[in-house]
């Protein structure tokens, strides 16, 4: 087995892009460490969602300088925790060199093949008015790739504790907010296929959404987990 060497610390192959918020964050959630069953480390970087809307040369440097720490570091794959991180994708992903997904979006491709480039692929994310094609584009979609967008800006605890801020988390409150959104999508959508949730705060969220949806749901911690698997491979047999 070659032994690293060279790092200040060992053992820890993912690093994960906070924003330097205070948002509650609970299982499920990339923002919390007890969402993965293998050890990660966090790297928090200036700013928060709401620069994420537009290009931004002073977040792209602050995510490139989280990365580079990272990779110094020996991390060999970088996540990031907005799904807005997406207008990035490609540019960090270049000029760090390893692997980077800005967002759970950069699924996109990969799950249109998967359903069989049939139907339609559901988004659920933070604010559907936020979310534009610039993003979508970033991750790998493209226009033959039909999309049914159902936000959860209209969903007051979500609203109040993700969009607004808030401290004080309810789980009952937020798992009404996001079934209801799924609902949502599920009734406006009648050949929906596959549900990717771009809001990494909904992750936790997941079974409860593909036990409404009735299709496969990604986010966050899928991407996260297959490049996980692809930077660190388990040891089948004996080197």
């Amino acid at each position: 087995m070659k032994i690293e060497t060279g790092h200040p610390f060992y053992g820890q192959y993912i690093g994960v892009l906070v924003f330097s918020t205070s948002t509650p964050r609970i299982p499920g959630d990339a923002g919390h460490a007890a969402s993965f069953s293998y050890p990660i480390r966090y790297e928090v970087i200036k700013g928060g969602f709401a620069e994420l809307l537009d290009y931004n040369d002073a977040i792209k440097e602050n995510i490139l300088e989280g990365c580079r720490h990272l990779k110094e570091a020996g991390i060999k794959g970088i996540i990031g925790d907005c799904g807005m991180m997406s207008l990035y994708q490609d540019c960090i992903g270049a000029e760090i060199g390893i692997p980077f997904i800005g967002s759970s979006l950069s699924q996109i491709p990969m799950v249109w093949q998967l359903i069989g480039r049939s139907g339609s692929i559901g988004i659920l994310t933070g604010h559907s008015g936020l979310l534009s094609e610039k993003h979508l584009l970033a991750s790998g979609w493209n226009k033959e790739i039909p999309l049914s967008i159902q936000g959860l800006q209209d969903e007051p605890h979500f609203h109040e504790i993700v969009i607004e801020g808030g401290k004080n988390l309810d789980m009952e409150k937020m798992n009404r907010d996001v079934l209801h959104a799924a609902r949502l999508l599920k009734e406006k959508t009648k050949d929906l296929r596959a549900v990717i949730v771009e809001c990494s705060n909904l992750a936790t969220y997941a079974r409860g959404i593909e036990e409404v949806c009735e299709v496969p749901v990604f986010d966050t911690m899928s991407a996260a987990n297959l490049l996980a698997y692809a930077v660190h491979p388990p040891i089948y047999v004996g080197e």
